[in-house]
């Protein structure tokens, strides 16, 4: 049985615009494992569940090489949604006794 969240749950960020300049940008999360998280944190925590899932979202996500897939929907063409936030692991640097050509 599916249970409808009761929030929305958004990233705002900062990113490197076309021009080089730094701009903001704030989107709706979409994702069924932000849905999965917060059943599981709040089953787990009951009303206490804000604070771990906060430390999911805003910390722990954000300190790994985050991306987000980004969509829309038919309806609404020009509002961009997060549908899933992927955060492959980090690339660890070649241990190579090999130097650089350059």
């Amino acid at each position: 049985m599916l249970r409808k969240i009761p929030f929305d749950f958004y990233y705002r960020y900062t990113y490197s615009g076309a021009d080089g300049a730094e701009a903001e940008a704030l989107h709706k999360i979409v994702d069924w494992e932000i849905g999965a998280l917060y059943w599981s944190v709040r089953d787990k925590h009951r009303d206490k569940w804000e604070e771990p899932f906060r430390e999911k979202i805003e910390r722990e996500l954000p300190s790994k090489d985050l991306m987000f897939l980004m969509g829309t929907v038919h309806r609404f063409p020009n509002q961009w949604l997060i549908i899933s936030v992927i955060y492959p692991p980090k690339r660890q640097a070649p241990a190579t006794g090999q130097l650089s050509l350059l």
